[in-house]
């Protein structure tokens, strides 16, 4: 790739202008001190509460202070807390075998106080979801929670097991839950709690026979260590209005999605390790016919390893995170949600489906046809580890034949973050309404991207203030030469699409697929109603209602508007204005392309005039699909 030369231009004009807005808190129902109906102690710090409350939290109060944590939830800041009580306190010395604190390491007394704090969101139990929330602990764990009804009143519970006495006691910086037992979360890897999980002896029996259960094992890249590149963070930091923050750490997650023992017996008929082999061998779908013939199950070609193989995703992905998360205040409800995961059976994805009519979500490679689809057992789903999260499913997935003849014949719309691993795992793929960050990536740390040294590439996470697909974006400024590894795309002919968003302050890039230009440079502070694009308003030409002619003439010149089914909806830049209506949403037709096998895809962009470079998501459409094709 072409080294840039230029230094960075920093700041996003549009970004300070929302941050300066979202700083009136009269703008925002968040504000504590203005929640209606919640018992509220504006005056007091979170920590205050617990010292002027000995009665409920001396015991607590103790840890916190031992830790010297009470100084964090003493100062300004967003924090949700799950306060135990003294009794809660006591019950748990008794069950290690201790009358107090005293006997317990620093280090496991930190830990346990941080396994009961949120930073940086306020969560109400009118947030509270059925699963693992999709915020992490400042230990690094999701917490679950969960709600039943006692003698007509809705008692809510933490991890299963702890009930919360006292709710939405709300303070001056967050919010907290007084709950009546220790949150213990559990200190098991995703192996290691499959491997104590009778439930699925046989799926864990062929996980360690094919030796997949070796790439499950890693927590956390030692190797980052953000004061590295604290001259970047400082920079970011000190530019004027700019907020982008360096990860501090880069960890690693895993998802699994088993059937039990139970569902291979009476189901499927399958009692053993050789039933399985032989159900897989049957019914996995070999793109090359001489896979069929490995025997090595370690072989990734093998049909029983790439039948395990799918079933795990190198994301943690409780529930809330295969769909629900990315289905933002953007999304315009009336239009079914997809998100394509990959797994870990080379170059193959797996759908999961938001169905509105039905209200249904987390649906797994739903047949459109038959109606043939995968779900979560209610019953056994977000269990949690330290490096991951594995569900029960009802039925076998399976990439099979006809899995893959579906998926390669349908639009698949990728979000750019879905590209990146890391953002998940490092809780920055999170939809915060009200609170935009960003993060900026030094080298090497998002494995799927390469780009020059003087490349400022950061990631907005999804907020309210964006017309953006799903809300977030990558944003690039200054003279930038960088290149993207795609998820795998089916074999088949795809129109290949670049979705964006056009400012006046946006430079210019040549971009490139498969190291082939596409095209001449894209000038990306051209807007949609500009001559050389034609987007004319739809309803607005009364001899083109529904703006499909205008659609026509637009394809001639290489560009699309943008979809029907997103728009910004705070409406402080774009006027809630839908994406397919907005001058600011834009689709540049990259190329149409053959892919002879399923495989990843390198996208390439260089800058070859200065400015701002966005990037929202990218859309593979088989080319018999265009002539019908809808404008969602």
């Amino acid at each position: 790739m072409k080294k840039a030369i230029n230094n960075l231009i920093l700041c996003k004009p549009l970004k300070i202008m929302t941050i300066i807005l979202l700083g009136m808190c009269g703008l925002f129902s968040s504000c504590l001190d203005e929640a209606p109906g919640l018992p509220s102690f504006p005056q007091e710090m979170m920590g205050q509460y617990l010292q002027n409350r000995k009665a409920d939290f001396s015991e607590f109060s103790r840890l916190l202070d031992t830790t010297q944590v009470m100084g964090l939830v003493n100062a300004y800041g967003k924090y949700t807390l799950f306060a135990p009580d003294n009794d809660a306190m006591r019950a748990f010395y008794k069950s290690k075998g201790r009358t107090s604190l005293k006997g317990f390491t620093l280090d496991t007394l930190k830990m346990i106080a941080y396994d009961h704090l949120i930073k940086g969101y306020v969560l109400t139990t009118d947030k509270f979801i059925a699963g693992l929330m999709p915020y992490l602990t400042m230990s690094d764990r999701f917490v679950e929670t969960s709600s039943q009804v006692d003698s007509s009143n809705v008692v809510f519970y933490v991890n299963k097991t702890s009930a919360i006495l006292t709710k939405n006691i709300l303070v001056s910086n967050g919010v907290i839950h007084m709950i009546n037992k220790v949150l213990t979360p559990s200190t098991s890897t995703l192996v290691q709690a499959i491997s104590n999980d009778t439930r699925f002896k046989l799926f864990y029996e062929a996980l360690t026979q094919t030796g997949l259960d070796q790439k499950l094992l890693l927590i956390r890249d030692d190797s980052y260590n953000p004061a590295n590149y604290s001259y970047l963070d400082i920079h970011y930091q000190t530019s004027s209005g700019c907020i982008d923050q360096l990860p501090t750490e880069r960890k690693y997650g895993y998802t699994a999605f088993m059937e039990s023992d139970s569902t291979y017996s009476a189901v499927y008929n399958i009692h053993t390790l050789a039933d399985l082999k032989t159900y897989a061998a049957a019914h996995v779908y070999n793109e090359d016919p001489a896979d069929a013939s490995v025997t090595d199950i370690t072989d990734p070609r093998n049909s029983l390893n790439k039948f395990i193989a799918y079933h795990l995703v190198n994301k943690k992905l409780p529930a809330v995170k295969l769909i629900d998360e990315y289905d933002t205040d953007h999304m315009i409800k009336t239009y079914d949600l997809y998100e394509y995961i990959e797994t870990m059976n080379p170059n193959t994805l797996l759908e999961v489906k938001k169905e509105r009519a039905l209200g249904e979500t987390n649906l797994i490679n739903k047949s459109p046809t038959t109606g043939e689809v995968v779900r979560l057992v209610a019953s056994d789903y977000d269990n949690d580890c330290t490096n991951g999260v594995y569900h029960e499913i009802d039925k076998i997935l399976i990439y099979d034949a006809r899995v893959a003849g579906e998926m390669s014949t349908k639009r698949l719309r990728m979000d750019a973050a879905s590209f990146f691993p890391e953002l998940t795992n490092n809780d920055m793929r999170i939809y915060n309404r009200d609170n935009d960050q960003s993060w900026v990536y030094p080298s090497g740390y998002l494995a799927r991207l390469t780009r020059s040294e003087t490349t400022y590439f950061s990631y907005d996470n999804a907020f309210g203030g964006w017309q953006d697909f799903e809300g977030d974006e990558f944003f690039l400024n200054g003279l930038y030469d960088f290149e993207i590894v795609t998820p795998a795309v089916p074999a088949g002919t795809y129109e290949v699409r670049f979705g964006y968003q056009p400012t006046g302050a946006r430079g210019a890039a040549q971009l490139y697929w498969d190291h082939v230009p596409c095209g001449i440079p894209l000038d990306l502070t051209i807007l949609s109603d500009n001559p050389l694009v034609g987007w004319v308003m739809p309803g607005s030409d009364l001899t083109d209602p529904y703006g499909y002619e205008n659609d026509k003439m637009m394809r001639n010149r290489g560009y699309m508007k943008g979809p029907s089914t997103y728009f910004d909806p705070y409406g402080t830049m774009y006027g809630k204005t839908i994406a397919r209506n907005s001058v600011h949403s834009l689709r540049r037709i990259l190329g149409t392309y053959t892919f002879t096998k399923a495989s990843t895809h390198i996208f390439t962009v260089e800058a070859v005039r200065a400015g701002q470079f966005q990037l929202d998501y990218l859309e593979f459409v088989p080319v018999e699909l265009i002539e019908n094709e809808d404008v969602e």
